[in-house]
């Protein structure tokens, strides 16, 4: 377990997140606010994501999920930096999204260490900001 609490607690500094551990399961709290233009109207919408990592084995792998919203014109930015990150993606992910014309949830799983799945999304997270 003190594995696990170890993981987790890097997680959420490279994620800049509090994190909850339970029943083996890690989630990360984070939120994210996006600027919304809809219909000549202009808000701001806090959403939170939803990451987290269950599963951890003794060899460091885990089982990482994740649910991101983005403007969809940081879509390509986002999945550009998951792809130029330090580390190759696993042989087990798995990508898709949703979207509709203002938001789109983009879904990632993999297995992975978990620091190593936080540090593409730190990484992803970074470009759209630096971009926007």
């Amino acid at each position: 377990m003190k594995d696990l609490e170890q993981v987790a607690e890097k997680v959420g500094m490279l994620l800049g997140a509090e994190i909850e551990i339970s029943a083996g399961k890690c989630t990360v709290n984070k939120k994210r606010t996006l600027g919304i233009e809809a219909e000549a109207v202009f808000f701001n919408c806090t959403l939170e994501l939803d990451i987290s990592f269950e599963r951890y084995q003794e060899n460091g792998l885990a089982l990482n999920k994740a649910e991101i919203f983005l403007l969809p014109e940081e879509c390509q930015t986002f999945k550009v930096a998951l792809l130029q990150y330090e580390l190759p993606l696993p042989s087990i992910y798995r990508q898709w999204q949703i979207a509709n014309p203002n938001i789109v949830s983009m879904y990632l799983e993999s297995v992975e260490p978990p620091v190593d799945f936080a540090g593409r999304l730190s990484n992803a997270f970074l470009a759209i900001n630096q971009a926007g």
